[in-house]
C-alpha cells in the first residue's frame, strides 16, 4: 500500500522537454535498470530483498556517472523517484525497500554537473541509531532521516538559491511521515536543512525541517500550489485529547493550513480555504487553557508580519557570512549584537511602564513556549 501511495505521489512530477535526444546508452541501461528494480520489488524474503537491492545500486551507480543522466527521462522507473530540480541544477535518485517486519529502508544518490563532463555523485546514508525521530539540526547526506522525495520547489534566501524538499517516509507500522526539508549547497557540498520553516505557536521561532507524522490509516496530503504559492497540507489532531504527541493517533480535521513565502522564509497560516478567497489572509491559531475544562483550545487570529532571527542576525546576514572567515564572522557578529543591543535600549527608554511590564511577560513566555512547537 505504501509502495502504490508513493508511485501515485511521483506521477505528476517527470517533466522533461520532449526535444531530448536520445541517448542509445541510457535507454539500453534504463531498461536493464527496469529488470532489476521489477525483480527487487518481487523479492520474496529479506536475504534475497537485500541481494536484489544490492544488485540493482551497482548498476545504478555505474548509470549516474554517463553524461546527459540530468536530462534523460527514466519514465519507466516508475516505482522511484528519479525528480530533477527545476533550474536543473541537480536530480535525485531515490527508492525504498520494506523488510519482512514492516520497517522501510531508504537509498537515495543526488546528482549535480561537475567540472567538464564528469558528474557529482553524492550518496545519502540513512542514519538509524544516533538521529532522534524529528532531527531539527543541519545534516549531512552522511547522516540521513530517510524519506522519498517527490516535490522540489527552489527559493531565493539572500543572495542564495535553495531548495524546498517534500518526501514522503513509511515510518512505522502505525504512523506515516511527511517531511518539508531544506537542500542548499556550498561549494561542493550538499547540507540539509535551514531555519525557514516558521512555527505553529511561536510565531518567532524557525525550523530547519518539518515532520507532519499522522496515523498509518489515515490519508495527508502535503502539496505545493503554484497558483497561490503556498504550501498547503492538512491540519491534524489526535483522535482523543489524552492522545496528544501519540502521532500515531494523528488524523486530519478536514481543515487546511498553509506555509506561504515571504521575506525570507516560509510563513506559518492557519485555517486557510483554498479557492474561498483567504488565500492572502495571514491568521495563525492562538492556543489557551479554558477554565472550565482546563483543557487546550485555540482561535483563529489575523497576525502582522513578525521577522524572526537567531541570535539578532537576519535570515540574510547568515547567508552573506558563508564566504567570510571565522574572525570575519565573530567580529560580523559583534557588531550586530552591538547595534542590537542599542536598539533595544532605545526602545526600552521610550516605553511607558505598563508597555516595560507587559514585554516583560511576553518574553518570559515566549521562552516558556521555545520547545513546545507541534513539529518537534
Amino acid at each position: 500500500m505504501k509502495l502504490l501511495l508513493y508511485t501515485l505521489l511521483l506521477l505528476p512530477t517527470f517533466t522533461f522537454a520532449k526535444n531530448i535526444e536520445v541517448d542509445t546508452f541510457l535507454v539500453r541501461k534504463e531498461n536493464d535498470l527496469v529488470l532489476l528494480l521489477d525483480k527487487l520489488r518481487k523479492s520474496k524474503d529479506n536475504s534475497e530483498l537485500e541481494y536484489n537491492n544490492l544488485n540493482f545500486e551497482e548498476e545504478l551507480k555505474e548509470v549516474l556517472k554517463a553524461p546527459g543522466i540530468l536530462d534523460y527521462p527514466f519514465d519507466k522507473l516508475n516505482t522511484m523517484s528519479t525528480i530533477k530540480s527545476p533550474d536543473g541544477v541537480f536530480r535525485v535518485f531515490n527508492w525504498n525497500i520494506e523488510k519482512e517486519n514492516q520497517v522501510h529502508y531508504h537509498f537515495c544518490y543526488v546528482v549535480k554537473k561537475g567540472r567538464g563532463s564528469k558528474n557529482q555523485i553524492i550518496k545519502f546514508k540513512e542514519d538509524r541509531f544516533t538521529l532522534g525521530p524529528r532531527p531539527d539540526g543541519m545534516l549531512t547526506p552522511n547522516r540521513w532521516y530517510g524519506g522519498l522525495y517527490y516535490k522540489i520547489v527552489p527559493i531565493q534566501v539572500g543572495r542564495k538559491t535553495m531548495y524546498t524538499m517534500f518526501a514522503y517516509n513509511g515510518s512505522t507500522r502505525s504512523s506515516n511521515k511527511k517531511i518539508l526539508d531544506v537542500f542548499w549547497f556550498k561549494g561542493k557540498s550538499l547540507r540539509l536543512g535551514y531555519p525557514i520553516f516558521q512555527d505553529e505557536r511561536n510565531e518567532e521561532e524557525l525550523h530547519r525541517r518539518v515532520f507532519i507524522e499522522y496515523s498509518e490509516k489515515a490519508s495527508v496530503s502535503v502539496k505545493y500550489d503554484t497558483g497561490i504559492n503556498k504550501i498547503i497540507f492538512d491540519h491534524l489532531i489526535p483522535e482523543a485529547v489524552n492522545l496528544k504527541g501519540m502521532y500515531e493517533y494523528y488524523i486530519p480535521d478536514m481543515k487546511y493550513d498553509a506555509y506561504f513565502w515571504e521575506n525570507n522564509f516560509w510563513n506559518y497560516q492557519a485555517d486557510i480555504i483554498v479557492g474561498n478567497g483567504n488565500e492572502k489572509e495571514k491568521s495563525r491559531r492562538e492556543y489557551y487553557i479554558d477554565t472550565e475544562t482546563g483543557e487546550e483550545k485555540f482561535k483563529i487570529v489575523s497576525i502582522d508580519y513578525v521577522n524572526p532571527s537567531r541570535d539578532g542576525r537576519s535570515l540574510e546576514t547568515d547567508i552573506e557570512n558563508d564566504n567570510l572567515t571565522d574572525k570575519e564572522k565573530r567580529k560580523r557578529k559583534k557588531a550586530v549584537d552591538k547595534a542590537k543591543r542599542k536598539q533595544d535600549r532605545l526602545a526600552d527608554k521610550n516605553m511607558s511602564k505598563d508597555q516595560k511590564r507587559q514585554l516583560k511577560l511576553i518574553r518570559k513566555q515566549a521562552k516558556k513556549n521555545k520547545n513546545r512547537s507541534a513539529f518537534k
